[in-house]
């Protein structure tokens, strides 16, 4: 009998395989309960019930949503845009919902969705929700779930996913545990004519800025500064802080069109963006401009190795 096999072999390597198996399924079991329960603590806050007072200020929701673009206005004309956005005296950007131009250079292309949440104590778990199915949530999707913290604000690219000459759409924010409370952003997109190449995206680019007072259209400064579109990865707790500019300056680059033939040396488009104290100078105590919001004239002189 070759190697001492015999008619128990078999049989006894099956009841160990089976054994194995079965070991093998205990632990999964277990590791998957680990995971379930692991997941489902880290939303069980957010899900919870919410009283509506609680996120609630003199009978709005406690966040806000508009497009960085200039061209905002009152949606469904329900308020009267402020003479001067600075002497607000309210904790919020805007009196009320908006209305949003986004003008587009083609397939690709991003306008940025700013969301800011007014209470400064508590953090915001809000459900996003875009209802064009050709316009994506920075490229995944129609919906996404976000948290906001207390006083903050924050920025997430809508990208255009196919030509469209023009369209209106709609982006609900809601709270997660109570979805009749919403916030609605309303956008008209319509192309300017030109489809361009590159959409910038995470890029280091050279750009060419004027940035002036938003209310008073007094100058403040111009220039030409290296930068990323969106977060600068140089930036954070071990980067280098000394490159690191105001949050809605990168934000406002995303989105800055080039064309292939020649990135380096051809002139980009331009956007423009205003930008509120809480995405430029507002969390810098006893600057000259915190509380001044901002309008930049961003242009895309050519991309930089990266």
């Amino acid at each position: 009998m070759p190697l001492g096999l015999n008619e128990m072999a078999v049989p006894r390597i099956s009841i160990v395989a089976s054994f194995a198996t079965i070991a093998m399924l205990f632990v999964s079991t277990i590791w998957l309960a680990l995971a379930a329960s692991s997941f489902l603590s880290q939303f069980e806050d957010a899900f919870a019930a919410v009283n509506e007072d609680d996120i609630q200020v003199n009978g709005r929701w406690t966040w806000e949503a508009t497009l960085l673009f200039e061209g905002c206005d009152a949606r469904n004309g329900e308020w009267n845009w402020p003479s001067n956005l600075a002497d607000q005296d309210d904790v919020f950007w805007y009196p009320g919902e908006l209305s949003c131009i986004w003008e587009h250079q083609g397939a690709g292309d991003y306008a940025h969705l700013a969301i800011h949440n007014v209470d400064d104590e508590n953090a915001l778990p809000l459900s996003i929700n875009v209802s064009h199915p050709e316009i994506s949530i920075d490229g995944d999707g129609q919906n996404e779930l976000v948290e906001v913290g207390a006083g903050d604000a924050i920025i997430i690219p809508l990208r255009l996913e196919s030509m469209i000459e023009e369209a209106d759409f709609s982006v609900t924010i809601s709270h997660i545990s109570l979805p009749t409370a919403e916030v609605v952003l309303d956008v008209e997109l319509f192309t300017d004519g030109s489809q361009k190449d590159r959409h910038t995206r995470s890029e280091h680019l050279d750009v060419e800025y004027y940035v002036s007072d938003a209310d008073s259209g007094d100058y403040i400064d111009d220039g030409t500064l290296p930068a990323y579109a969106g977060e600068d990865p140089r930036c954070g707790n071990d980067g280098l802080p000394w490159v690191c500019y105001i949050e809605g300056f990168g934000w406002g680059l995303v989105g800055l069109d080039v064309d292939n033939i020649d990135p380096q040396f051809s002139s980009g488009t331009t956007h423009v963006v205003i930008l509120p104290p809480d995405l430029a100078y507002g969390d810098r105590d006893g600057h000259q401009y915190q509380d001044t919001w901002m309008r930049f004239e961003l242009t895309l002189g050519r991309l930089l190795p990266a």
